[in-house]
């Protein structure tokens, strides 16, 4: 399973070794996961790492290795409303190179929360570790 993990994601996964977020990180390799991310959503992280306590850096520096960069996207070749403009290109990329987007940004990604957008599931960490473990896919 490809999946996409936006800013929210990465800071939390960064900011805490407790959550759902980190949680993802533990299990990826195990359950043959692959998790995703642009630079986009890199420079979001770097330019947001400051507001969380010092340790948070290093967490992201022992985390980063673990994802695979892919390009941003920042068209789409379809009709999509989505009114958050600064989360299309997360929305966008994910769609093009994941089957999962996990975000915690209730704010802009609520409405597609635990939907789908073209068949890109939308979920908080949380709910996909939930669904896994329901589909007997848990490792």
């Amino acid at each position: 399973m490809r999946l996409f993990l936006d800013t929210s994601v990465l800071l939390a996964a960064s900011g805490s070794a407790a959550g759902a977020s980190r949680e993802i990180f533990r299990r990826a390799s195990a359950n043959g996961w692959v998790l995703i991310s642009t630079p986009y959503v890199l420079e979001e992280v770097l330019r947001n790492l400051s507001g969380l306590p010092t340790q948070a850096s290093a967490e992201w520096a022992r985390l980063r290795p673990a994802l695979l960069v892919m390009d941003d996207v920042l068209t789409l070749d379809r009709p999509a409303v989505f009114h958050a403009a600064k989360d299309r290109p997360v929305l966008f990329s994910a769609l093009a190179w994941a089957d999962v987007l996990l975000t915690l940004d209730r704010s802009d990604f609520g409405a597609l929360m635990g939907n789908s957008f073209y068949g890109l599931v939308v979920l908080k960490p949380g709910a996909c570790l939930e669904r896994e473990r329901a589909a007997g896919q848990f490792k």
